[in-house]
């Protein structure tokens, strides 16, 4: 009896210290959201548009900690870890979930899913989504993607946009020309431009690691041209559009082009940064000049 109640003592002390373990919060690194589809050289179209919707996500809220990853049942490797370790099923159609890797990067164990996946799912089930991306590593969401609270909003005290503090100047105070401002916005607009046209038609690379950067690119070629079109509309200092282009810029910065640009482009993200800073420095100017400004 006695030794019956000690292996029932120890087998109920396994449970719960299993059950903690499962219930300990997963660090972000640790956490990915894995999209599983059919093929990797001929992207599914619904697998796409998941995709491309979930990367928009993370770019238009700025939101680099949601790791995202595709595996696709043609690859051998891939295939056996998505059906023999994760329990994923090619008869279950675009498979989306939060996978929790190993200390080298492997995924070991699905700690959520849905299977069947289409775009209009997928925006049905956002919040959900997102909700347990927070529960599973004790982080907030930025605020862009927190649910929203039904709640009455005063009327704002200054139609003026919020702006976000600048980082001081890197180029020791120096104040910049009319003809200085319309020089950078002009480069910045000509290189971005010329970058998304070649960046557009380039291969993706198999992995899909470069689709965040494709995003980003694309929205600070869309960012430049419109602080481009207000400049030669006569504004000397488009700043809103310049604040925003600047925004941009850090989030194409965040997604390590010398990295992920393909090989024969990288060699221009040394003068682009460049020309990131000198915009940076345009909005620090013309933010003081705003607050200054009775």
């Amino acid at each position: 009896m006695n030794l019956q109640r000690t292996l029932s003592f120890i087998f109920l002390a396994w449970v719960l210290l299993t059950t903690a373990s499962v219930a300990q919060s997963v660090s972000p690194d640790k956490l990915l959201l894995l999209v599983a589809g059919p093929s990797g050289d001929r992207i599914d179209p619904q697998e796409k548009a998941v995709v491309d919707h979930l990367n928009g996500l993370r770019v238009s809220s700025n939101f680099p900690q949601l790791q995202m990853g595709t595996m696709h049942y043609d690859r051998p490797h891939e295939a056996s870890l998505l059906k023999n370790v994760l329990g994923f099923s090619p008869q279950k159609g675009i498979t989306v979930g939060f996978v929790q890797l190993s200390d080298q990067g492997v995924p070991v164990r699905t700690l959520y899913k849905m299977e069947n996946m289409t775009q209009s799912k997928l925006l049905a089930a956002q919040n959900d989504l997102l909700s347990r991306w927070s529960q599973t590593t004790g982080q907030p969401l930025p605020p862009g993607l927190r649910p929203q609270v039904n709640t009455p909003t005063p009327p704002p005290i200054s139609t003026s946009p919020p702006l976000e503090p600048v980082r001081p100047p890197a180029n020791g105070g120096l104040t910049y020309t009319e003809e200085g401002v319309q020089s950078v916005i002009r480069d910045l607009d000509d290189r971005f431009s010329a970058m998304w046209a070649k960046l557009r038609n380039a291969p993706l690379r198999p992995d899909g690691n470069d689709l965040l950067l494709r995003e980003q690119t694309k929205v600070l070629s869309e960012a430049t041209a419109a602080m481009r079109a207000r400049s030669q509309a006569g504004v000397i200092l488009p700043l809103d559009e310049v604040l925003a282009t600047v925004q941009a810029g850090r989030a194409w910065r965040a997604a390590e082009p010398q990295y992920f640009l393909p090989v024969e482009m990288r060699q221009e993200v040394k003068s682009l940064n460049e020309l990131l800073n000198m915009l940076d420095d345009i909005g620090a100017q013309g933010t003081r000049l705003r607050q200054n400004t009775p």
